[in-house]
């Protein structure tokens, strides 16, 4: 019911996007660093498409990465955000207590990614080469 106090959004308040458009991503995350304003990645965990058990180069390459690292696939997908360089905050949309165990490493250790394997999973991720 429009106008009614329990419903009310302050003016200032913007409803997220499930995700953004493409090419927008990245856009975000520029105009906002040189503000100091932080970018958050909602649903960080993508909805299990790198951790499911997904077949497709980027979920090869991320479950490879944490069976290298001795870690979970869902906390080498938060070391890459954690070591991006706009300082991305993860934010996990799970309410599954196995899931938000799973990342546990990305809180209680550094990202264990070197540059090369960063990029390669951005390559992958993105299923392009970047220019």
């Amino acid at each position: 019911m429009p106008g009614h106090p329990a419903r009310a959004r302050p003016p200032h308040t913007v409803r997220p996007r499930a995700s953004p458009p493409p090419g927008r991503r990245t856009a975000a995350a520029r105009l906002a660093r040189p503000h100091g304003i932080q970018v958050q990645a909602w649903g960080a965990l993508a909805r299990g498409r790198f951790t499911s058990g997904a077949d497709s180069p980027a979920a090869r390459l991320v479950a490879d990465l944490a069976l290298r690292k001795g870690t979970t696939p869902e906390t080498v997908l938060l070391w890459w955000l954690q070591r991006h360089p706009a300082a991305v905050v993860p934010v996990v949309g799970t309410t599954r207590p196995g899931r938000i165990l799973a990342c546990r490493d990305a809180v209680h250790r550094a990202p264990d990614l070197s540059r090369e394997e960063w990029y390669e999973l951005w390559v992958d991720a993105r299923g392009a080469p970047l220019p």
